[in-house]
């Protein structure tokens, strides 16, 4: 009678309503955009969407749960999103009915009444007409099955743990041969009481005979009893009672959505009383003690409630909550999939696990390996307990003490935690993403170069406007700003969103730009307001109503296009929208910000997916921006960064540089060998102390370039014999080598004896034609030892300027990196000082700001890991990457910038290398001025003037060779190393060239310039062809002029054999190069006597 007084008065109230209607408002209720028009009391008028009809609800006591008392549907409603509302449950399906709720117009004897389905339901959906839709219609012609009471239902219902029988879950009765409740007779029919109706004292008699409130009372002889769910009375708990089903398929109370709902006998603190020692076999889940007697306990209650407990040890409560499900812990890992997104079997613990196995306590019964985070934790997950008995294999001690896969298993050191749970983390999992350590993938960070990245835009106008930074006005940009950048309406779906009459206004460049260097809410407006020159949207799934469950508990549902619900979220009170991108499993939404910004934010890494602004390590899925790839910095593990089909380097770049490099090398052996064995052979015959320097020299200087030599073809060999393509991938073992650091030093003596050694001989050929008019000495002991100590000085600091920058104690100044064990994955490729000290810097906290040494920072490091008992220590194995490895060519560090230590040291060899060309360039400069005066006045007097002047231009054209090709060597390096030390240009391109042509020539050169021998040997064959081509003549004319000049040693030739000094003669002196001497012609002229 009250429900028909309500209901008259709803539907009096209808006119007053519509006649008196305001204007009608877009607002969220109840969980949903609606246009309000009126609500008064519990009266509610709204406006249908897409017509204009309008429609009341009232809400009196939750009868809108059974019974819509209202008027009219909307006609061009077809997915019923009228029908969504949150008191009514149901959830979002998405499909030809939305929220799996829908309005039923009734006819015949429910004319007047529109039903929810679950009004349906109670009524028998089949048993109603509908005049609006046959969806209630849907399943009645399905085969089914009768219970013993009559009812009908589906085979696959019955004893399916669930009730899908809403109001007495008989089709959970009679399960495994178990009776749950129990059959009576009802007005001479059989009737059917489930568990939690029988001791029900408040209810109507359900049985004719009573036999529901039979055996009732709680006696001594009572052996388990609590208190009834109805009735709060403490009644038996029987065997009918016992393990029963406590699911119910239901709607949930209003403002819940579909859930399942329990079914209880006793209240839910008591629940251990009825769901314990089932009789049911199927049923047990597992067996514990219970106040210390062994009980086994149902299956039904296994993480039923996070505050509640049956186990003493609290086992059936020991439950992990994914993203989908919530599921207990033995059920982890056992290979059956629990939960919808396979988060059961993905979980952290299932990634570290025994070897051996055993049956657990919960599950499938058979034997499973353990996850090792169970071993020894003072609960007992397998049957025999041999989690927590067995002799497990352990590693570590104190702090690190953890347990193994296996004995089998190696026993490593491990990454000392500063904060953080367990207080280590194994160095399989350093860098993994994972944060366990509290500041781990901080440190990581840091030493693989990661550089912050803007993914955010100027946001205005309560969110409602967008503005990349290249368009944000400042004071002196506004004529600039309007004209190159344009404003872009965007909406995701673009289409017709209800409660979303405005776009979000994107204020973007006018011109399409490349989009490889934006990230996060910069790529998605450009991409997606069609400003990306050649990449797409990432928007592909559209953000539903159902998607994404465990988060926005507060969203709004909307409808798009009269088709399908999406949700919306509200900001700055007024705002709704949508700006969450939807990763592929529809499990998680994430901020715009988060989309392709290098980050996997979605675990099947969908939010990075469509991008093109970056570049995927190819071991460790690792993404890096575009720019990172082949910038000469290794960021990835694995190096596919920087050796890749794009940029991959071989040691020798290039055919020329390689064919130049085998041979430069081989000549200037073979040509110094020649050099130095004529030089030996002939030393002996030297009478003269001048003769045996020069001598000696030319032998210092064909050594230095056959180390050279030796240098070239070395780097050769390794280039194409030993790394050929694989150069790339070994380069930092190549750089740091001992090998690398022999070649260095080999190729700087070489070097510095070659050119050190030229220049004591031009001196000592200064020395020789200025002291031309005195007889030189004869070889004797002393000038021998004098020779020896200065050539054995030469050699010492040819050698002290190629050692120093290895010597351990000049580390400091020299060592350019450190390459620590590829296992302990914090540190990748070389490390500078800069890096490491910001590693230990990020470890630590903070440290003081100075400056430490390379051994206290590998001392600090080697902290920050483990050494325990007799382990593989890996922080021992540091490579140092030092003077010679700057480049994999492994010479002199000549490229320097004003932040490296060793600058000082590279300046002052590169001056006192320039200051020896110099000299040298003087030197022969004097030679040849001096050589030329002679021959003037030699010529004069002689008559002979052609000839001699003939003889001292080849003289002048050896001497300019000389000193052209030094100059050519030298200078431009010298000036390339300015430019680089001052950063004007960056030269670390050219330093190959440099040091396997430029600078090596010489070598080659060197023995054409110092002796004739090589000349000779080379001129022979040479001539021969001349002789058989048709010019012979103008051949041999310009190879005369070509060939350099030979190796050169100073004598005194005397035109006359009985030449003596007397006052009544003068004479005159010329200097000429020929063959390997500067030959001095003295030709005696009598002096004039004078006439007193």
């Amino acid at each position: 009678m009250v429900l028909l007084l309500r209901f008259v008065f709803a539907i009096s109230t209808i006119n007053d309503v519509q006649a008196t209607k305001k204007d009608c408002k877009i607002e969220e209720n109840n969980g949903y955009l609606k246009y309000v028009c009126h609500e008064e009391g519990s009266i509610t008028e709204y406006k249908c969407l897409y017509s204009d009809e309008f429609y009341i609800q009232n809400d009196f006591h939750d009868e809108i749960k059974y019974f819509y008392n209202g008027t009219n549907i909307c006609q061009n409603d077809p997915h019923f999103y009228q029908a969504c509302d949150n008191r009514l449950g149901g959830k979002v399906t998405n499909k030809e009915v939305l929220c799996e709720n829908y309005y039923c117009k009734g006819t015949g004897q429910y004319s007047g009444r529109i039903l929810t389905p679950l009004g349906l339901s109670v009524l028998g959906k089949c048993n109603v007409d509908c005049a609006n839709t046959v969806l209630n219609k849907e399943g009645c012609n399905d085969e089914k099955v009768a219970l013993p009471s009559g009812k009908l239902v589906r085979p696959r219902d019955i004893c399916n743990d669930v009730c899908d029988d809403a109001f007495n879950c008989e089709d959970e009765a009679n399960c495994n041969g178990f009776l749950y409740g129990k059959y009576c007779l009802r007005s001479e029919k059989l009737h059917y009481i489930p568990p939690w109706g029988l001791c029900n004292s408040k209810s109507k008699q359900n049985c004719d005979g009573g036999e529901d409130k039979e055996n009732c009372t709680v006696t001594s002889s009572t052996d388990s009893f609590c208190r009834h769910i109805r009735t709060r009375q403490t009644v038996p708990v029987h065997n009918n009672t016992r393990c029963g089903t406590v699911q119910r398929s239901d709607y949930a109370k209003p403002g819940e959505k579909f859930v399942t709902k329990p079914q209880l006998y006793c209240v839910l603190d008591e629940i251990a009383a009825y769901q314990t020692n089932c009789s049911d076999p199927a049923r047990v889940a597992l067996t514990c003690e219970i106040n210390g007697y062994t009980s086994s306990v149902s299956r039904y209650i296994l993480c039923f409630d996070d505050t509640m407990s049956v186990c003493d040890d609290h086992i059936d409560s020991s439950c992990y909550s994914t993203k989908s499900c919530k599921v207990h812990k033995h059920l982890l890992c056992d290979e059956n999939k629990d939960c919808d997104d396979k988060a059961d079997e993905t979980h952290p613990i299932c990634l570290k696990k025994t070897e051996g196995t055993c049956k657990r306590r919960v599950g499938v019964g058979r034997e499973l390996p353990i996850p090792i985070s169970w071993l020894r934790d003072g609960v007992w997950d397998c049957v025999d307990g041999i989690d927590e008995t067995a002799e497990w294999p352990k590693c570590g001690v104190g702090k690190t003490f953890r347990y193994m896969a296996s004995a089998e298993t190696q026993c490593k050191n491990v990454f000392i935690c500063r904060y953080g749970s367990p207080g280590y983390e194994l160095l399989d999992d350093l860098c993994d993403g994972l944060e366990n350590c509290g500041n781990e993938n901080t440190i990581c960070s840091i030493s693989s170069r990661s550089q912050s990245l803007t993914t955010k835009v100027s946001t205005t106008n309560m969110g409602l406007t967008k503005t990349l930074s290249f368009c944000r006005k400042g004071l002196r940009s506004l004529e600039l700003f309007i004209s190159t950048c344009v404003d872009k309406g965007f909406m995701y779906p673009d289409g017709n969103i209800f409660g979303m009459e405005t776009k979000t206004s994107v204020i973007v460049p006018h011109s399409k730009q490349s989009c490889d260097y934006m990230y996060g809410e910069q790529y998605l407006y450009t991409s997606c307001t069609g400003q990306c020159s050649d990449t797409s949207c990432p928007l592909r799934n559209i953000p539903r109503y159902e998607v994404c469950p465990d988060q926005f508990p507060d969203r709004v549902g909307t409808i798009v296009n009269n088709e399908y619900l999406i949700f919306l979220t509200k900001s700055f009170g007024t705002v709704y929208s949508n700006r969450f991108f939807v990763c592929t499993d529809n499990k998680t939404c994430i901020d715009y910000s988060k989309v392709c910004d290098l980050v996997h934010d979605c675990e099947d890494g969908s939010d990075e997916g469509e991008c093109t602004n970056h570049f995927q390590c190819k071991s460790s899925g690792k993404l890096l921006p575009k720019t990172k790839k082949c910038d000469g910095q290794i960021e990835c593990a694995d190096l596919s960064d920087e050796c890749n089909e794009k940029c991959s380097k071989n040691l020798l770049e290039g055919y020329i540089l390689k064919g130049l490099t085998w041979l430069i090398g081989l000549l200037a052996i073979v040509a110094n060998l020649i050099i130095i064995g004529k030089s030996l052979g002939t030393i002996k015959r030297c009478k003269t102390s001048v003769t045996l320097i020069n001598r000696i020299l030319i032998i210092m200087i064909a050594m230095g370039d056959f180390f050279i030599g030796c240098y070239l073809l070395i780097i050769a060999i390794y280039d194409g014999i030993f790394f050929k393509q694989d150069y790339c991938e070994q380069r930092i073992t190549w750089i740091t080598s001992y090998e690398c650091s022999v070649i260095g030093v080999l190729s700087t003596i070489g070097s510095q004896i070659s050119l050190f050694s030229m220049t004591g001989l031009s001196i000592v050929r200064i020395y020789g034609i200025w002291n031309s008019m005195k007889i030189p000495g004869e070889v004797k002991i002393i000038n021998v030892f004098k020779i020896a100590a200065a050539i054995l000085f030469l050699i010492l600091f040819s050698t002290t300027i190629a050692v120093v920058p290895i010597l351990e104690g000049f580390e400091d100044f020299f060592v350019n990196g450190v390459k620590f064990s590829k296992e302990l994955k914090i540190f990748i490729g070389s490390s500078d000082k800069a890096t490491v000290t910001k590693v230990i810097q990020a470890y630590h906290g903070r440290t003081k700001d100075t400056t430490l040494s390379w051994k206290m920072l590998i001392k600090v490091v080697r902290e920050m890991f483990s050494r325990d008992l007799d382990y593989e220590d890996l922080t021992e194995r540091v490579d140092k990457v030092d003077f010679f490895g700057n480049d994999g060519v492994c010479l002199f560090k000549y490229f320097v910038q004003n932040q490296d230590p060793q600058r000082l040291f590279v300046w002052s060899i590169l001056v006192l290398n320039f200051f020896c060309f110099v000299l040298i360039s003087i030197s022969y400069l004097f030679i040849g001025i001096l050589s030329r005066r002679s021959s003037r006045s030699l010529g004069r007097s002689s008559g002979n003037y052609r000839q001699i002047a003939e003889r001292n231009n080849r003289m002048n054209r050896r001497i300019a060779i000389i000193i052209a090709t030094d100059f050519l060597c030298w200078v431009p390096f010298i000036l390339i190393c300015i430019l680089h030390s001052v950063e004007v240009i960056d030269a670390t391109l050219l330093y190959s060239i440099f040091s396997m042509v430029i600078l090596p020539i010489n070598s080659v050169i060197n023995p054409l310039l110092y002796d004739d021998v090589v000349t000779k040997i080379i001129r022979a064959p040479t001539c021969c062809l001349a002789i058989r081509i048709s010019c012979p003549a103008i051949f041999r004319r310009f190879y005369q002029r070509a060939s350099p000049a030979p190796a050169v040693e100073i004598t005194l030739q005397q035109r006359y054999p009985d030449f003596e000094k007397t006052a009544d003669t003068t004479y005159e002196r010329s200097t000429e190069l020929h063959g390997n001497e500067i030959r001095i012609d003295l030709t005696p002229k009598p002096r004039a006597r004078s006439i007193n």
